[in-house]
């Protein structure tokens, strides 16, 4: 294991903190924007770590929570000025426990030939706000945090470690289509604003999420509905597919669940058919890289890999619309509830981007 090299000169309010890792600077990159990996390795051991909102890109804001096994809590909370993915990130770094001690702090991913040197640079207001923050344990705090990065990084894109995410749009009142749903319509009558945020009045957040996703997706599993959709006349080509408009030459393999082969396939090189959710997903995972596996709907396949336990993550990107009728995400009669723990909510225009961790 590579040891963390703390770097505090003696009159000065900086501190460099050095490590290297087993990992590229993709993996190590996506263990520090990813919620659901920050929670498995920021802090020491014996903490547990609660995260309240987490948005990295320019201008988001993140706030977490240290709970100590005494049960007391620590409160921490910055803004990102600078997200440059695989490159660097800049951000200020607060304590609630001691207000107004705010620090900017510099993290560089250097790549080693396939390896990566982190090298983070926090600058105090003073060198006694510095010293204060020595004095408060924090280096026993970085060399586990760091300890447990370089346990979890290197696995951060292993098949082992691919997440399976539910990711769909939705309306306020639950329909992820309007009514009327079909190859010819795909979304319903009266269901376009649902995808607003993707093809209509997207934002550089929307485009930014959307890219992110699509760059982090390793295989994808649908239901025969959405691919009569996307296979039909009115559906993917060249330019649009998975992700929409990105590049459709490096787009994931798609496992489609359906009890009968269709018999003729215009896409035919984009898809697998598969017979059952469980075979989906495990065949999926199988084809991901150790990327991860997006249920991309609808409704009904979306429902049955949340119910059946299979998802680790679901993403909803709310729709400010109410559409009265049309595929529900959440049918009634389903057999018992799903717990979720809060990740992140990233606002925009045409949805309110939200994350969740499924709680098994």
């Amino acid at each position: 294991m590579t040891p963390t090299t703390i770097t505090a000169q003696p009159g000065s309010p900086f501190i460099e903190i050095v490590r290297d890792f087993d990992a590229t600077r993709a993996q190590l990159f996506r263990a520090y924007t990813d919620p659901d990996l920050i929670v498995r390795w920021l802090g020491p051991r014996d903490v547990e770590m609660r995260i309240v909102e987490f948005d990295p890109h320019p201008g988001g804001t993140y706030r977490y929570v240290h709970l100590d096994p005494d049960g007391a809590e620590h409160v921490f909370h910055g803004v990102f000025h600078a997200v440059d993915s695989g490159q660097r990130i800049v951000q200020t770094f607060e304590y609630e426990g001691a207000p107004g001690n705010v620090s900017l702090e510099t993290l560089a991913f250097e790549d080693l030939d396939g390896r990566t040197r982190l090298r983070t640079r926090s600058v105090f207001p003073s060198v006694e706000a510095r010293d204060a923050m020595i004095a408060s344990g924090m280096e026993h705090g970085i060399r586990d945090s760091m300890d447990r990065l370089d346990e979890l990084a290197g696995g951060a894109d292993r098949p082992e470690a691919s997440r399976v995410i539910v990711d769909i749009s939705m309306s306020l009142d639950g329909y992820v289509t309007g009514p009327g749903a079909g190859p010819e319509h795909g979304l319903g009558t009266g269901g376009e604003p649902l995808h607003s945020w993707v093809a209509g009045q997207r934002t550089p957040r929307d485009a930014e999420i959307l890219h992110r996703s699509f760059t982090e997706t390793g295989a994808v599993v649908m239901g025969r509905n959405t691919f009569d959709v996307v296979d039909g006349p009115q559906g993917w080509d060249d330019e649009i597919g998975y992700g929409y408009d990105e590049d459709q030459t490096v787009a994931p393999p798609v496992f489609v669940v359906t009890h009968a082969r269709p018999d003729a396939v215009r896409l035919g090189e984009r898809f697998r058919f598969v017979h059952d959710v469980e075979t989906a997903v495990e065949r999926a995972r199988a084809a991901s890289g150790g990327k991860d596996v997006v249920v991309m709907g609808g409704g009904s396949i979306a429902s049955q890999v949340l119910y059946a336990g299979l998802a680790d993550v679901l993403r909803i990107h709310l729709a400010p619309i109410v559409l009265g009728g049309g595929t529900p995400l959440f049918p009634r009669g389903n057999p018992a509830p799903i717990r979720l723990e809060p990740l992140g909510s990233v606002p925009a225009p045409g949805a309110e981007h939200l994350t969740y961790r499924v709680l098994k």
